[in-house]
């Protein structure tokens, strides 16, 4: 219930930012899957996105999942600690459902509107741990700090997950 206040709040606050930010993939571990950017492909297929723009892209898709009314999508994208705190939203039975719940209450509220960038990222513990803090987020959005949301990411089973946002 606080999560789902608080995504709202942030995303109260997004309702009138710039226009979507492509990108990314749909889950930390298949880092190739369906980028969409504004910008052009990289030449070489051999380099590595940066754990940075890796974490962007799981943000970013996680938005875009939860804006399409996608919750299954959106939950590969969470620790299972937090598809556990989707799951007990009111009316929800299961993560999916606790995400339905959350683009129901967003109505015409995009959360993909949210702009990052890999320099919003702060890897940590020897790159098993990031924030994106929300004084970076609410700078590049234009937003107030204290109504905009950070997002703590884990490391797990080789890729970025969602661990907390709030």
């Amino acid at each position: 219930m606080v999560l789902t206040a608080l995504l709202l709040g942030s995303a109260a606050a997004l309702a009138s930012c710039g226009d979507d930010e492509a990108g990314g993939t749909e889950a930390a571990s298949d880092a190739a899957t369906s980028a969409t950017s504004s910008s052009p492909a990289p030449t070489t297929t051999s380099a590595q996105p940066e754990p940075e723009q890796l974490i962007v892209d799981v943000i970013n898709g996680f938005h875009r999942a939860v804006d399409a009314n996608k919750g299954t999508r959106a939950c590969r994208l969470l620790t299972s600690e937090l598809q556990g705190v989707y799951a007990q939203n009111p009316g929800a039975s299961d993560c999916p459902g606790g995400i339905q719940q959350l683009h129901d209450e967003l109505g015409k509220t995009k959360l993909s509107t949210l702009k990052f960038a890999s320099a919003d990222v702060e890897v940590m513990k020897k790159g098993k741990e990031a924030v994106v803090s929300h004084e970076r987020i609410a700078k590049r959005n234009g937003t107030n700090p204290e109504k905009t949301n950070s997002y703590n990411l884990e490391r797990e089973r080789g890729g970025w997950k969602i661990s907390y946002i709030g």
